[in-house]
């Protein structure tokens, strides 16, 4: 049986990039079907439905990527992958762009003309793929799917982690928002995400939640009210020390193809016998799954984002798979549900 081809459209004012991009995708077996300067070319090619899926550059001229998208999204809705240089500007117009619809991102690892973008095409190529089967996220919660398990749980727990990947900033907007200003527990989010895209995650937060959200850059003493972002390319550890929870950002290889890992969060607060309602959101491969197996089981109770409403149902499909699961909920229950077990 013969795969039909994935039809790609690019959209970046350079045109270095827009022939790496091109060429990297042709030689994965993409077809390249239109190519476009600026966000107004974007918006143009949208609305002929040209492409199963758009590249789009954040700083372009005449128009940019997120003025662009927004028409796209109005006009012609279609699956979008933000090219972002990594810079704090671009990564907040990024996060604007995946909250107004974007599915995806990838950071440019040399700036507006990136001469290495090669070390990220598998990237970019991944996500294409999972993007031409990119549906919205429900927005009629459906009933809650509580998991019977036999194991009887701590009823008293220490914090909260969350963890996600591709869709998790969206997502997180739907869930850390919601939580009570006076939220009992420290709350852990590991996203993966470069180095100043999870700096500006945690200010978009903070900006829009009751509780306090900050990037945890050094030495931390974690406390109730307040939500700690893992740092982009630094693995977040958790101790408990004296009776306190202390949080650390440190080095070390990448767990699972990502830094940070949300299973290197999980088996160091397992490892501290500290007792964790975790939660799994979308994203793509098994990351968080180990890290629940270090539990003592007493010690844990699981959420897991339903496929109903999981952009990528890879992270919390994994632990559904692997019996882990308390609970299987949509997107928009699941702070109804923190809210309930603590």
């Amino acid at each position: 049986m013969v795969m039909k081809k994935i039809k790609v459209a690019i959209v970046d004012d350079s045109a270095f990039m827009r022939k790496v991009i091109r060429d990297s995708l042709e030689e994965r077996g993409f077809d390249v079907v239109a190519i476009g300067r600026n966000g107004k070319d974007a918006v143009s090619i949208a609305s002929k439905e040209l492409a199963d899926v758009m590249t789009l550059d954040v700083q372009m001229p005449i128009m940019d990527g997120l003025e662009a998208l927004k028409k796209i999204m109005k006009i012609a809705p279609m699956p979008v992958i933000m090219v972002s240089s990594l810079t704090e500007k671009d990564a907040k117009i990024t996060l604007e762009a995946l909250s107004l619809g974007a599915f995806d991102f990838v950071a440019k690892p040399g700036g507006a003309i990136s001469v290495n973008f090669n070390v990220v095409t598998d990237e970019l190529a991944e996500k294409i793929i999972l993007a031409t089967s990119h549906k919205s996220i429900l927005k009629k919660p459906s009933k809650p799917i509580p998991i019977i398990s036999s194991v009887k749980r701590e009823t008293r727990y220490d914090l909260v982690i969350v963890g996600s990947s591709t869709g998790g900033p969206k997502a997180l907007d739907s869930i850390i928002p919601r939580l009570p200003a006076q939220f009992p527990l420290p709350v852990i989010i590991v996203q993966h995400m470069p180095p100043k895209f999870t700096t500006t995650l945690a200010k978009r937060l903070n900006e829009e939640s009751n509780i306090k959200v900050t990037e945890v850059t050094e030495r931390t003493e974690a406390h109730p009210k307040n939500a700690y972002v893992a740092m982009g390319d630094k693995h977040l550890e958790v101790e408990k020390e004296n009776g306190s929870i202390i949080l650390r950002p440190v080095g070390g290889p990448k767990m699972n193809s990502v830094k940070p890992a949300v299973d290197y969060t999980l088996i160091s607060a397992a490892k501290s016998d500290l007792s964790v309602l975790s939660v799994i959101l979308t994203g793509m491969g098994k990351d968080g799954t180990k890290g629940l197996k270090a539990f003592n089981r007493k010690k844990v109770t699981i959420i897991a984002e339903s496929q109903n409403t999981a952009i990528v149902y890879g992270m919390p499909k994994s632990v559904v798979k692997e019996g882990l699961a308390d609970y299987v909920l949509d997107l928009y229950d699941i702070p109804a549900k923190i809210a309930e077990l603590v």
